[in-house]
């Protein structure tokens, strides 16, 4: 009786090792947790000040905060774009694109700063009342994983480091590209939800 075929070795060493989910969206998910967190507070807090947050909310200025909509999203096709033209090996493509949507990132901040001088010049500060508390607390959070993004997205539109070997340098930049890509959707889409909830709800 011929003996019966040995199974197939796992690469690792176990045939039932199963893929371990990449560390990006772990930190992503419990990112948008802590956020999803704020934004339940604040939707409390609203019911309760429904009358004030409205008036609060029509104090801000609904074309700033829709332009900086539309420079996330616009960077963020960027990014995408640029994504998808490094996994397919071309990746000083890759990098001109990444240096492109830095550019239009870059308008963000801008925005983001004169709306913050416009609010202090007129008296309007975190002091100001229970509105804005959240909306200096959740600009200002946001504003810091804006920054950071801008910081990722410069490192990456560096390329790959030189040093070493070629294929596992452009291996590794894809894994990084590809993290890079998902945080910054990530920050667009949380300005999303931000613009939604203090200057549309009640304005």
């Amino acid at each position: 009786m011929p003996p019966s075929p040995r199974p197939e070795a796992h690469p690792a060493g176990n045939p039932r090792r199963r893929t371990r989910t990449p560390a990006i969206w772990i930190f992503l998910a419990l990112d948008c947790a802590s956020f999803g967190l704020f934004f339940q507070v604040f939707m409390v807090e609203r019911l309760d000040q429904a009358a004030l947050f409205d008036a609060s909310a029509r104090q801000l200025d609904a074309r700033l905060g829709f332009a900086n909509a539309c420079i996330l999203i616009t960077s963020s096709w960027l990014v995408a774009w640029a994504t998808r033209t490094g996994m397919a090996g071309r990746v000083a493509e890759a990098r001109r694109l990444l240096w492109t949507a830095l550019a239009v990132g870059a308008l963000f901040g801008v925005v983001k700063i004169w709306e913050y001088a416009e609010k202090i010049s007129e008296g309007i500060t975190v002091a100001a009342n229970d509105f804005f508390v959240f909306y200096f607390a959740l600009t200002g959070l946001h504003l810091l994983h804006y920054l950071a993004g801008m910081v990722l997205l410069a490192i990456l539109a560096t390329g790959p480091a030189r040093a070493g070997d070629a294929a596992e340098n452009l291996a590794r930049y894809k894994v990084w590209l590809t993290g890079g890509g998902l945080y910054w959707h990530m920050v667009d889409l949380l300005w999303i939800f931000i613009f939604s909830l203090l200057y549309l709800v009640g304005a």
